[in-house]
């Protein structure tokens, strides 16, 4: 049975080696256990894509996925996702953006679409109201995602196409190349824009008027109006930051906490980068150059900005604001404290269709490796790479953009970069897997460590973890329900792969319903009584859970047939404090993550050497059909 309520009920699968396209029938059985996104997307690549794949080859499956709670009604749930084999690990990628994309995709006529093949030349896809066509591409390859966007729009008069594209990134096969909606919103981890740059596929053009069936419109308009209602009379602390600064305003509060890497993991927040130089990075060293605000479609937190920088060499014009995860990779992980400069590496990073975290990430990696006398003046072209170099550094994302000089090693990301330079560069880069290291530092809070090692797409903050209890943070209603403690001590390991199992799935479910992680925290969402009404399912606590943890294990099941083994996923030495800083609040401490790691396997009922999945979890989730 096809699935209805919530759902438009069709995926489109493109084979761009014969530049063919089909539909098929979402049913009604795989939507209930897989939910969405990456949730359907895993289990649809499972069973198509042969085992081995290359990740840059033809046999990697690219897709893009909605989620049911998207174009329903409800707010804060328009993300799509963005997911195949990553080329940085070898195994399960995704990332997921805002803006309105998704929302395109879905009424166009699918939930999600999937590409199989190589284009022999590059194309891009145009739908509309369930028609599919492919489109030469060619007079845009080379171009940037802004002029993409606006080319595609141009040349197809009469409708309101939305538009994901790659830039020279992508195109070039950057392992930590972005996929951008919106004039410079980014799917930005796992480095599926060199997927689609290895498919020859340019872009994806989304526009339509269909719409799903909603099982009950009245109980859903109801569960809106109390969430704004909520917002108007209470408030969360972080619906207030997030909806007046949006995420550069918890800059200088998680430098405070030291939860800001420094001089690529290697650094402190009283010596190395210290308190006078924070407001300069943050929300208050931003605030001038703000022109207005905007949201992404039926979003009351609006934590987006349009930015001007009208003089100087780092001019820009109506540019998006940077996220906190930007402002600390180019600030204060590279040393770096000039604004201007922030904002404008932001804005290459999007024209050239690159990963922010990534690129900050090897920008640093590279800069250690010039201190070290590993890279010299010779090896960069003449680029002095020394730390807080903001004119080397906008430099150094120019060459990655076009893979040309050092960004030619650098843009196949930290891991294999060092790989090439050799020297022992391999202490210096700063990734689990392969998948550079996001922004938030596991001595601080031991859960961030969890879920970069554990989680099938490593080196993820976006990911469900115990770190938000341990700093107090966490939404207390979600947690009561989850049956997780509001608050942990930080350093004390008990239980903690159980409350992290539990986390990990709720969200995994909030991830593949389509809704924002934001909505998740800072407002009182009412997810499963959202999904509840909008599908007809009946939903409890209990069959939540059970779902979370079985979009995970789709997720490691996928993993292990491509030959994962637990000790792929790893923490740099130093991020575990081996040796443990000298000086500020993270003087002295180490952490376990590997400890972690099994606790957390244990829970799931994985085996904690092999990662092999136990029999009786594969069977109590229902998976034997697919994992026999």
């Amino acid at each position: 049975m096809k699935a209805k309520y919530g759902y438009i009920g069709k995926m489109l699968f493109v084979n761009l080696s014969e530049m063919a396209v089909r539909e098929e029938e979402l049913s009604e059985e795989m939507a209930r256990a897989f939910i969405g996104g990456y949730g359907i997307g895993v289990r649809t690549i499972y069973e198509r894509m042969k085992p081995g794949a290359d990740p840059l080859g033809p046999d990697n499956i690219f897709g893009l996925g909605t989620g049911p709670l998207t174009l329903t009604g409800t707010v804060s749930t328009c993300r799509i996702t963005t997911m195949g084999k990553s080329p940085l690990t070898g195994y399960w990628g995704d990332a997921n953006s805002g803006g309105n994309f998704a929302i395109a995709l879905k009424s166009s006529g699918y939930d999600a679409v999937f590409f199989e093949g190589k284009a022999e030349r590059p194309v891009y896809l145009c739908i509309h109201n369930g028609k599919a066509e492919l489109k030469d591409a060619a007079h845009l390859w080379g171009r940037n995602t802004v002029e993409t966007e606006g080319m595609i729009q141009e040349e197809n008069p009469g409708t309101d196409y939305k538009v994901v594209s790659i830039g020279m990134a992508g195109e070039k096969l950057s392992r930590i190349a972005a996929v951008i909606n919106d004039w410079g919103r980014a799917a930005g981890r796992s480095g599926l824009g060199g997927v689609m740059g290895a498919k020859n596929l340019k872009a994806v053009a989304c526009h339509g008027n269909r719409r799903p069936d909603i099982f009950d419109k009245y109980k859903v308009k109801s569960l809106v109006t109390d969430i704004i209602n909520d917002i108007e009379n209470d408030p969360s602390i972080m619906f207030q930051i997030m909806s007046s600064t949006g995420t550069p305003g918890g800059m200088v509060s998680l430098l405070r906490a030291h939860d800001v890497p420094i001089k690529n993991w290697s650094g402190n927040h009283e010596t190395d980068f210290p308190q006078n130089k924070w407001s300069k990075v943050g929300w208050e060293g931003m605030e001038k150059y703000v022109t207005d605000k905007y949201a992404c479609v039926d979003c009351p937190i609006a934590c987006g900005g349009w930015l001007t920088v009208d003089k100087g060499k780092y001019r820009v014009e109506s540019s998006h604001k940077p996220e906190y995860e930007t402002l600390a990779a180019f600030g204060p992980n590279c040393l770096n404290d000039n604004m201007e400069s922030l904002i404008y590496a932001n804005e290459l990073c999007n024209l050239y269709g690159l990963d922010t975290i990534s690129t900050g990430a090897a920008i640093a990696f590279a800069m250690e490796c010039f201190e070290n006398g590993i890279l010299t003046s010779r090896d960069t072209g003449g680029l002095e790479l020394t730390w807080g170099n903001s004119d080397a550094i906008l430099e150094l994302i120019e060459q990655i953009g076009r893979r040309e000089g050092l960004g030619d090693i650098l843009a196949e990301g930290p891991k294999i970069a060092a790989e090439k330079i050799g020297k022992g560069a391999g202490q210096f880069a700063m990734h689990v897997g392969g998948e550079p290291l996001p922004m938030h530092d596991p001595r601080q809070a031991p859960g961030w460590g969890a879920t970069y090692v554990s989680d099938p797409t490593p080196a993820r903050h976006t990911r469900g973890t115990t770190a938000f209890a341990e700093d107090g943070m966490a939404p207390e209603p979600v947690l009561k329900m989850l049956g997780v403690p509001a608050s942990m001590e930080k350093y004390n390991p008990e239980n903690k792969g159980v409350y992290h199992a539990v986390l990990a799935g709720w969200l995994h479910l909030v991830n593949t319903s389509g809704a924002c992680l934001f909505a998740a925290d800072a407002l009182n969402f009412r997810l499963m009584d959202l999904l509840g009404a909008i599908t007809g399912w009946e939903i409890d606590i209990e069959t939540m859970k059970t779902t979370g943890k079985r979009i995970a294990t789709m997720l490691h099941a996928f993993n292990l047939r491509e030959g994962f083994k637990p000790e792929d996923f790893t923490m740099p030495p130093r991020v575990n404090g081996i040796p443990p800083l000298s000086a500020g609040k993270l003087k002295g401490i180490t952490i376990d993550t590997e400890g972690l790691k099994k606790q957390y396997y244990e829970a799931m009922g994985f085996d904690p050497v092999t990662g092999k999945i136990r029999q009786e979890t594969i069977e109590a989730l229902g998976l034997q059909d697919i994992l026999s």
